[in-house]
């Protein structure tokens, strides 16, 4: 029977999903957010989701895992729902997986939320930041939208921040920033009130010098980030994965400042070698 081994990036807006066959990688339609502590029944969606794939096994890189523990636990649960073998992990292991083909590296991720994951080839892995939208996520796509917000809400106070900024918030929250205050207050751990800002204010900043200090500060955040685990494991090679990387801006100064490459594969993809890592171990 050929092998269908599955890899899910779960993430904070989407879940990216492959199919691995016989060495060739099929994208799948993608799943709903998930977020081990933010998501009701996310091993539900996940058993849906590998069942009907059909999958002999299946990889999952998972945002909101308390520990390794907890990600042990979660794998054996989904192994004896779904009839196969399923590895979970954090999704920056399953990232860095795939950057670097299983190799040594750090890499950088920055979706809806951001941190830094690397490992020397030897050792285990090394993290910074991912320490989630209230106490860290600096130079994440929520950082970004949040930052464009207050912006916004300068502008309106009188305070400074950007009219450009203030009619681009306006226009893509549907509503004024009262209403905006008030969803953002009321759901204050929906991050989805925000994190749809972050690629406006970055479009914006073509043009907009205050949009440009946000998206340079954010990609100086998401450099310390590589740079604080560069520090513990030496010089190894950096990439930048996640849709905050789709800005030329930040894109350009990150590498600048880190020498960082594109990944070679996506954290779809580690998930999936990451079945083929723990029957090796």
């Amino acid at each position: 029977m050929t092998e269908r081994v599955l890899g899910i990036d779960a993430g904070g807006s989407s879940s990216r999903v492959v199919l691995v066959t016989a060495g060739e990688v099929a994208d799948l339609p993608p799943g709903p957010p998930m977020n081990a502590l933010l998501t009701d029944d996310f091993a539900g969606q996940l058993e849906k989701i590998i069942r009907q794939a059909g999958a002999t096994a299946a990889g999952i890189g998972m945002p909101g895992l308390r520990s390794q523990r907890h990600a042990r636990d979660v794998g054996r649960a989904l192994t004896e729902r779904c009839g196969c073998p399923v590895r979970v992990t954090g999704d920056g292991e399953t990232a860095q997986l795939g950057a670097f083909g299983g190799g040594p590296g750090i890499v950088v991720i920055a979706g809806t939320g951001c941190a830094a994951v690397g490992w020397d080839g030897q050792g285990p892995l090394v993290q910074a930041g991912g320490h989630g939208f209230l106490l860290g996520d600096e130079g994440s796509a929520y950082w970004i939208g949040q930052a464009a917000a207050r912006a916004a809400l300068y502008w309106e106070d009188g305070m400074g921040g950007s009219q450009a900024i203030h009619r681009a918030v306006t226009a893509t929250t549907g509503g004024t920033l009262h209403e905006l205050i008030i969803k953002v207050n009321t759901h204050s751990s929906e991050r989805t009130l925000l994190t749809p800002l972050a690629p406006v204010l970055t479009a914006l900043a073509e043009t907009d010098p205050q949009a440009r200090r946000i998206a340079e500060t954010a990609a100086d955040h998401l450099a310390a980030l590589a740079e604080a685990v560069r520090r513990r494991l030496g010089p190894l090679p950096v990439a930048g994965v996640g849709g905050v990387f789709k800005s030329g801006i930040i894109w350009n100064r990150f590498a600048k400042r880190t020498g960082a490459v594109r990944p070679q594969s996506p954290p779809a993809v580690g998930a999936a070698l990451l079945v083929s890592k723990a029957s090796r171990a």
